[in-house]
C-alpha cells in the first residue's frame, strides 16, 4: 500500500511547498507542474467529481479534481499531501487535472514560527537578502531602505514618498463591512512598493495621505507580491492595518531621487514580451500622433477616447501605441502640438496586433521630455541619435506578416515540434526563440478552466473577482456591473516529428475554437454535452503556428514554456513550394 508506516515521523512542513497557494493563484497564464499540498474537507459527488480545499500551512483555495482523476483517489483520505504536477488557477478556484500521492497525515497542517525562520535562513543562505542598513534621520528615527525589506524582519520603518493612491473600496465578509485602499511608496534609491491599506489605517491615516509628500512608514507587514496586480517589480508588497504607523517626514529630502526606476526596453525588443505577464516601460520619440476618436465597449456601450501615436527609438524600429482615456485626451492633445517630443511612458501592455503594438492601461504614466534624474541622461543621449529624416522600419513587420496563412513572407525560422523542445534547457536569462510551426491540434481537455473573467475596460485584461454580483478589479479598485471572459487555455498540438503542450491566450483561441470566451461560457453552463461537443470539434485540426519557447525559472526550477503567439490556416500551396525548395536544397 502506498499509506506509508512512517505517519507518525512524517515531517509536514518539508513535503508542502512553501507559498504552494499563492503559486496556484498566480499561475492564470498557465499551469503548475510541481507543487505539493495538503487536501482538506475532500468531497466526492457523481456529478462534479472531487472537491477539497488546498492547504500549504498558511493559505488554502478551492479545488476542483479532474473526473478523469477519480480512479488515483481510492484510499487517499482528507489531511493527505498530493503533488500537484498539472494545476491551474480561474475562477477563484483550483483546477487540477493530474497529481501524485506523497502521503497520509493525521491532522491540519498549519506553518508555525519555526518553519519561518527555516525559510529565513535558507534565505540568507542563498544570499537573497539584501543587506539591510538602517539610517537615522533629522527626527531621530532610524530607517532603512525599501529594497532591504522581506517578510521575516521585526519591526522596521522606511521613509518613502507616496507615488500612487488609489480610491478606497468597502466590501463586506463574514466580519461585516470594510474598507481597502492601495498606494505606492517610493524611496531616495528609487524602490517602488505597494502597499494595501486597511479599514483602521484608512480611518487613522487617509486624511494626510497627499500624493507627493514623504512620509515614514513602520510596523506594517510584508508578504510576496501579487504581481499580476502590480507595476512594481518588488518581490514583497505591504499590509497596513490598524497597528500600522505614518508620520509625515519634516526633514529636508532631496525628491528627485524619490521616483521609481525605469525597466526601459528598446522596442526592437518588444515582441519578446508578447504573451508575458507584467508590463513594460519605454523611451521614445514621438513621430507622428493621430486623430482622436472613440469605441464603444462591448460590455457596457459606454464610449471610451482613444488615440494612435507613432513612436520610434535608436534602434531604427517604430511602434504604434494606443493610449486611452485622459491619457489620449490631454497629453495626447499636447503630444499633437509638439514637433518630434521624447516621451517616458511606464506601465504598457506588449500586444500582438500588427504584429506587435503598445496600449496604455489604467495605471500607465505617460511623462512629456522628462527631466528627472534617473532618465535624463537617456533623453539627452536619445535626442542627439535621433534623426527626423532617418527611415524606420515597423517592429512588427517581419511578424505581422506571419500572422497570415502559413506565416508566407515572414522572416521567421521554421522548424519542427521537436526543435523547438531540444533536451537541453536554455538558461532562463536567454532570450525567446520564436519560430512558425505547421502542426495539428490532438487534445483539447474539456474539463481545463478555458477561460477567466476579466476587467470590461478596454485595454485592460485583468483578472477581476465576483463580489455579491458585481466585479472588482485589483488594478483599477473598480467594482464593474460585467465582466469579459478571455481565454486562456493548454492544448496538445503534434507534427511529424512529435508532440508538446503549449499555452493559448485569447485571439488564438477564439480562431481555434471558432467561439468567443463568452459564448463557451454559456454553453458550458446550460449545455455541458453541447459544450465538450465544441471543444472536440476543435480538436484534429492543422494550423499554421508563430511559437514562442522561453525558459522559466521559479522557486530554483527551470521549465520551457511554449506560447501561441499567432496561428492561422496553413497555405498548402505555399507549404508544397516550401516542401519542394527542400528536396532540391538535397538533391542539389
Amino acid at each position: 500500500s502506498h499509506h506509508a508506516t512512517s505517519r507518525h515521523h512524517f515531517n509536514m512542513s518539508s513535503c508542502v511547498t512553501p507559498g504552494g497557494v499563492r503559486r496556484i493563484r498566480e499561475s492564470i497564464d498557465g499551469s503548475l507542474t510541481d507543487v505539493s499540498v495538503q487536501v482538506l474537507n475532500l468531497k466526492t459527488d457523481a456529478v462534479d467529481g472531487f472537491s477539497a480545499e488546498l492547504n500549504d500551512g498558511e493559505a488554502k483555495v478551492p479545488a476542483s479534481f479532474a473526473k478523469s482523476l477519480a480512479g488515483k483517489f481510492a484510499g487517499v483520505k482528507t489531511n493527505a499531501v498530493l503533488k500537484l504536477t498539472d494545476v491551474r488557477y480561474a475562477e477563484n478556484k483550483a483546477f487540477v487535472t493530474e497529481f501524485e500521492f506523497v502521503e497520509d497525515s493525521e491532522a491540519e497542517f498549519v506553518s508555525d514560527a519555526s518553519d519561518a525562520q527555516a525559510s529565513k535562513k535558507q534565505k540568507t543562505a542563498e544570499g537573497a537578502t539584501a543587506t539591510v542598513t538602517t539610517s537615522p534621520t533629522g527626527s531621530g528615527k532610524k530607517t532603512m531602505s525599501i529594497a532591504s525589506l522581506n517578510p521575516y524582519m521585526g519591526n522596521w520603518c522606511v521613509k518613502a514618498k507616496l507615488s500612487l493612491k488609489g480610491d478606497v473600496r468597502t466590501f463586506r465578509n463574514a466580519k461585516g463591512e470594510g474598507k481597502v485602499m492601495t498606494i505606492e511608496l517610493v524611496d531616495e534609491a528609487g524602490t517602488a512598493i505597494q502597499a494595501t491599506m486597511w479599514k483602521d489605517a484608512i480611518d487613522s491615516y487617509d486624511s494626510i495621505l497627499e500624493v507627493g509628500k514623504v512620509f515614514y512608514v513602520a510596523k506594517g507587514t510584508l508578504r510576496p507580491a501579487n504581481k499580476q496586480y502590480s507595476n512594481c517589480s518588488n518581490d514583497y508588497e505591504m499590509s497596513l492595518d490598524g497597528r500600522c504607523e505614518i508620520e509625515v517626514c519634516t526633514d529636508s529630502v532631496d525628491m528627485s531621487k524619490m521616483q521609481r526606476g525605469y525597466e526601459l526596453v528598446k522596442i526592437d525588443s518588444l515582441a519578446m514580451k508578447i504573451g508575458g505577464r507584467g508590463s513594460v516601460d519605454v523611451l521614445a520619440v514621438v513621430q507622428t500622433v493621430g486623430e482622436l476618436g472613440a469605441v464603444r465597449r462591448k460590455s457596457d456601450n459606454e464610449e471610451i477616447q482613444r488615440r494612435d501615436v507613432t513612436l520610434v527609438d535608436d534602434t531604427g524600429k517604430s511602434i504604434s501605441l494606443t493610449l486611452w482615456n485622459a491619457l489620449a485626451v490631454e497629453q495626447g492633445e499636447q503630444l499633437s502640438q509638439m514637433t518630434n517630443p521624447i516621451i517616458a511612458v511606464r506601465g504598457l501592455r506588449v500586444t500582438d496586433y500588427n504584429g506587435v503594438s503598445l496600449s496604455t492601461v489604467a495605471r500607465s504614466e505617460l511623462f512629456i521630455e522628462p527631466t528627472t534624474a534617473d532618465i535624463v541622461d537617456k533623453v539627452v543621449e536619445l535626442r542627439n541619435k535621433f534623426d527626423p529624416a532617418m527611415e524606420c522600419v515597423a517592429a512588427g513587420a517581419g511578424l505581422a506578416t506571419a500572422r497570415g496563412p502559413g506565416g508566407k513572407g515572414g522572416p521567421m525560422d521554421r522548424l519542427s515540434l521537436l526543435q523547438m523542445q531540444p533536451d537541453l534547457l536554455e538558461p532562463a536569462t536567454a532570450n525567446a526563440k520564436m519560430a512558425v510551426v505547421n502542426a495539428t491540434t490532438c487534445l483539447i481537455k474539456a474539463d481545463q478552466p478555458m477561460y477567466y473573467a476579466a476587467c470590461p475596460e478596454e485595454g485592460n485584461n485583468k483578472k477581476v473577482t465576483e463580489e455579491n454580483g458585481k466585479w472588482f478589479c485589483e488594478a483599477t479598485q473598480k467594482t464593474y456591473d460585467t465582466c469579459r471572459r478571455r481565454y486562456i487555455m493548454r492544448v496538445k498540438v503534434q507534427d511529424s516529428s512529435g508532440a508538446g503542450w503549449v499555452n493559448v491566450f485569447h485571439d488564438q483561441a477564439v480562431q481555434m475554437l471558432g467561439m468567443e470566451a463568452e459564448d463557451m461560457h454559456k454553453l458550458r453552463s446550460d449545455d455541458p454535452p453541447a459544450y465538450e461537443r465544441a471543444v472536440k470539434r476543435a480538436q484534429f485540426n492543422d494550423w499554421s503556428l508563430k511559437l514562442k519557447s522561453k525558459t522559466e525559472e521559479y522557486n530554483g526550477e527551470s521549465r520551457r514554456r511554449l506560447t501561441v503567439v499567432h496561428c492561422g490556416k496553413p497555405d498548402y500551396a505555399v507549404e508544397a513550394k516550401h516542401l519542394l525548395s527542400l528536396i532540391q536544397g538535397v538533391s542539389a
